[in-house]
């Protein structure tokens, strides 16, 4: 058995709030468990919201086991026993809360933070080395904290935008991306972009929400639809002069809303119509450029042309 001072010690060095070490084991030459208790003896109950003291069962059946941050070289295993209480306002019984750990989750809260913010920083494949876990195990994670997101909904959700993205090249499978304006954040990724998708998404928040945006969404949808309209242009087959003309008709409608996209495309016109006579567009290009330039700053910089050169084909050969 492990004295107190080192108890004290690793209680103090897993950081749970109203929990303490009471023992712990090396089950392998780099896997620590850690057994922890609960300081009080008191429980608020889920019904009644009455806090009380009676417990009902305390035994081994009840013992929960998941996985915390790494310490060191060891991966650190977590062993509680979550205790059943009875109320003795309601007489329920119920298990208690644990503060560190979701409901039916086998990670720690410290943990999955961790795993955010690396994946967010780095990718999976490296927040799974630093943390000593598979990329299945990464991707469970991710999984299962998105499932929580999407059960939330928006809170003071004023001002709503629409958008659209591609997560494939070539500019297929495109998806809408919903943003709560005045927070300046993503708050639904649709898989589809038609107006029933997001009406149907919207429809989902609830009456009282709806109606919050109500004004707004009708105009951002109406944009939307605008901003779809010259897309069919461009992908119908015909003919730079009714292109012309099918373009000035959208100009004219679509004015109010994108003044300055409107101004664009009148500066650039010849060039816009020369696109319908044999289909090609600079995208291409300008893709590979952008690799291109990508290249030159994982490099920090390539002064000499010939190495320049060689690594930018290298990394096409190699495709």
């Amino acid at each position: 058995m492990p004295s107190n001072s080192l108890l004290f010690f690793v209680t103090k060095l897993i950081k749970f709030e109203g929990f303490k070490a009471t023992n712990y084991w090396f089950i392998t030459e780099n896997e620590i468990l850690i057994e922890l208790a609960n300081k009080t003896n008191r429980s608020t109950c889920p019904y009644c919201h009455k806090s009380t003291d009676k417990i009902h069962q305390s035994h081994q059946s009840h013992q929960y086991r998941v996985r915390d941050i790494p310490l060191s070289s060891f991966d650190v295993f977590l062993f509680v026993n979550r205790r059943q209480f009875r109320c003795k306002n309601c007489r329920q019984v119920f298990s208690e809360e644990l503060s560190f750990v979701k409901k039916r989750r086998t990670y720690t809260k410290k943990l999955a933070q961790k795993v955010i913010e690396e994946v967010l920083a780095t990718d999976v494949a490296n927040a799974g080395k630093r943390n000593r876990m598979s990329s299945a195990e990464i991707e469970t994670i991710l999984k299962e904290l998105e499932e929580d997101l999407l059960k939330e909904k928006p809170q003071g959700l004023k001002r709503l935008g629409i958008d659209e993205i591609t997560h494939l090249k070539g500019g297929k499978n495109y998806a809408a991306v919903l943003v709560d304006l005045d927070k300046r954040k993503p708050i639904a990724l649709l898989e589809k972009r038609n107006k029933e998708a997001i009406a149907e998404y919207l429809q989902s928040l609830g009456s009282e929400k709806l109606n919050e945006v109500r004004d707004v969404s009708a105009k951002l949808i109406e944009m939307y639809q605008i901003k779809e309209s010259i897309r069919d242009i461009f992908e119908s087959q015909i003919t730079g002069d009714k292109a012309l003309w099918d373009i000035a008709e959208w100009i004219k409608e679509a004015y109010k809303y994108f003044p300055r996209s409107c101004q664009t495309i009148k500066r650039w016109i010849d060039e816009i119509l020369a696109y319908f006579d044999n289909r090609t567009t600079p995208s291409t290009v300008e893709g590979i450029n952008q690799k291109i330039k990508l290249i030159k700053r994982r490099g920090y910089g390539l002064k000499n042309f010939d190495n320049f050169r060689r690594i930018v084909l290298l990394n096409w050969h190699f495709c």
